[in-house]
Order: C-alpha cells, then structure tokens, then sequence
C-alpha cells in the first residue's frame, strides 16, 4: 500500500527506517494528523523478511524493499596486509578481505589459505641486520674519535691506546657483514675496557 495524504486523522502501521541505511528498524503503529504525510524515516510498505546476515533495506525513489548482506561487526581480513578490519557498513565483503586471521608475522595470502611468506621474512631480516650494523658503525665511530683525539695529542693511556686499537678491529669487522647474509651473521662482539 501506498500512502495517500487524507482531509482525516488516521492511524496506520508504518515500518521505522534507520536514518543513515534506511533499514528496517522495527514496526508500530502511527497517528497521522489531517494533510500531513508520514513520519521522516519511515513507510507504510512492509518489508520483506530478513534472513539470518541480511537486512531488509527500503529505497525511497522506488519505494520498493531489497535485502542487503549484513556484516557488520564482522572481523575480515586484508589478503595483502593481513591486517584486521571490523566491517561497518552494509553491503557484500570487498573482494581484498578473508574471514580467516593469518598466524604470524610473515604470511601471505595464496587464494586459500594464509601460508609462509619467506620473501618477506627475508626482507624483515635484512633491514633488520642492516639497522644494526648502521648502529654499531656509529657506536663504533662515537668511541673511536675521542680515543683517537687522545692518541693524536699524545695524551692517551696504554688502556685507550688498547681499546682505540680494539674499536677499530671492531668497525673493521662490522663493517665487512653484509645483511644480505642475514639471519646467518656472526656479530662481533663489542669491545669492553681494555686493561
């Protein structure tokens, strides 16, 4: 049925619409004043019945109801990152997401199942190793300039003479790993007090 403006008051069962979706959010029953119209937000049509993950949407244009998928709340998951989604909106799952979590931190997606990404373990582990060695290059260069400035002005002890001469080992060292070799790098240990 299709609601007419009336010279009389009357009372119709109208069917209540969420602003922001226009689905259905319960019926009852409306009191309609004399030429006014019906309530913002609702009809007068009956929506279909909704099966369990749908939802009976109303389009106001062509008056006419149509079930939609409802996920929300659901938690999905990007095939490309892995990374977790709630769904929030009504509508079918965008085709870049899965329902099933990927375990781990170096994982992809191959169209069934989440399985080891061992390129990108790879990667992590590389700019990992070369995070590292940048770090100890730059410890190593913090302790070697003053112990070189105390050998440059003849003004250094045996004990930093030794440890200038074991830093500098060290940044040897260092520096000939290559973090491509990376998880299988022996690292140096770094020079303590030198007696």
């Amino acid at each position: 049925m299709t609601f007419k403006m009336s010279s009389k008051a009357q009372t119709i069962k109208i069917y209540n619409l969420r602003s922001d979706t226009n689905e259905f959010i319960g019926a009852g029953d409306a009191y309609i004043p004399a030429n006014t119209g019906l309530p913002a937000y609702s009809t007068d049509i009956a929506p279909p019945a909704a099966k369990d993950g749908f939802v009976a949407v109303f389009n106001s244009e062509s008056e006419k109801w149509s079930l939609v998928e409802d996920h929300r709340g659901k938690v999905v998951y990007n095939i490309k990152t892995g990374e977790a989604i709630t769904i929030n909106q009504l509508g079918v799952l965008p085709d870049d997401v899965v329902s099933i979590a990927p375990e781990g931190h170096f994982v992809k997606w191959d169209g069934k199942k989440w399985v080891h990404d061992t390129e990108a373990e790879k990667v992590a582990q590389v700019t990992q190793a070369t995070q590292q060695k940048e770090g100890l290059l730059t410890l190593a260069a913090s302790k070697i300039g003053p112990l070189q400035d105390a050998v440059d002005l003849g003004i250094a002890t045996d004990s930093e003479a030794a440890l200038l001469l074991e830093w500098k080992k060290h940044r040897v060292l260092i520096n000939r790993i290559n973090p491509a070799d990376a998880p299988d790098i022996n690292w140096p240990e770094v020079p303590g007090d030198v007696a």
